[in-house]
């Protein structure tokens, strides 16, 4: 007999039927667990013996037993429910993602400079989804995301985050910013020591940045005094373009500035960088829709970072 001429001889009913009984030990316990008499589930597996053309089981007064065909045959319909069971899952996490909110909450330079573009390609994508964008400060982006008060975070990895699930999403390099007209514009690549006689800009010491710089320059024995000290890379961006300085900025916060006002020169000896996460609670791990939006989110910031 070729069941593939006839797939329909077979019910799903009769597979559980098998299963339970195979996997029970019993007729008591496995027609309880299908809510059925020990007689209707007893025709079961009888008429899918009788499909199959070979005894399943060995029945004893005490124990029904598999036999050898019994044996040969559970693996394969194990393999049917475990098949089912997560096609079903993946169709009900189509479905909810097709009704699906995301809350997403990042720093204001992430979200005014990466963000944006993602959200729009993410929305082209699916539909559905609406999503939601909370731009806070860099240190509340984690306790946001503790809080569940946004669904993930995307931050710097340099924040006390351990408790939390965290995807490393692309690595930012630090550069150097300058105005056009100044001499170091024009170099390929400029050195941590090219600092030393230039009138700098950093962010204030609370900021993860300007630690990172410090760490840095410390490594190399130099111990600059900047000429200004600012609180948001929006600033320091600011003073460069009017020609008050340079600047040691990460590549990313450069990719929708004017180059004309505001050059980004490659920093050697050492080359730092900072890894992009995102982060998300044990409880509350990334969906599907949020794993495609953190996909699209490394694709665009490999390709617009300088």
């Amino acid at each position: 007999m070729d069941l593939l001429d006839n797939p329909s001889n077979l019910s799903l009913r009769q597979l559980r039927a098998f299963w339970l009984v195979a996997h029970e030990g019993t007729m008591t316990r496995a027609a309880a667990r299908m809510h059925l008499t020990i007689s209707a589930l007893s025709m079961l597996v009888r008429t899918l013996e009788e499909e199959l053309g070979v005894r399943l089981f060995e029945r004893t007064t005490r124990r029904i037993e598999l036999t050898e065909a019994g044996r040969q045959f559970l693996p394969t319909v194990r393999d049917v429910f475990f098949a089912l069971d997560s096609g079903l899952q993946t169709l009900q996490e189509s479905k909810r993602r097709k009704s699906e909110r995301l809350s997403v909450v990042t720093s204001p330079l992430l979200a005014a400079s990466l963000v944006p573009e993602v959200i729009a390609r993410f929305r082209e994508q699916f539909p559905n989804v609406t999503v939601t964008l909370v731009d806070a400060p860099v240190d509340q982006v984690v306790a946001h995301v503790r809080e569940g008060k946004s669904d993930f975070g995307i931050c710097t990895a340099d924040l006390a985050s351990t408790d939390l699930v965290s995807q490393v999403l692309y690595k930012d390099t630090l550069v150097l910013a300058c105005s056009p007209d100044h001499p170091l514009a024009e170099r390929r690549e400029a050195s941590w020591g090219d600092l030393t006689d230039q009138s700098l800009i950093l962010l204030t010491s609370n900021t993860g940045l300007r630690r990172l710089a410090d760490q840095t320059l410390g490594q190399l024995t130099l111990r600059l005094k900047p000429a200004f000290e600012v609180a948001n890379i929006q600033t320091a961006v600011g003073l460069v373009a009017a020609g008050l300085g340079v600047s040691v900025l990460p590549a990313y916060s450069l990719s929708r500035v004017d180059g004309q006002r505001v050059v980004s020169v490659p920093l050697t000896d050492p080359v730092v960088t900072r890894e992009i996460v995102a982060l998300c609670t044990r409880a509350r791990p990334f969906s599907m829709a949020a794993e495609a939006f953190l996909k699209l989110f490394t694709k665009y910031a490999d390709q617009t970072t300088i």
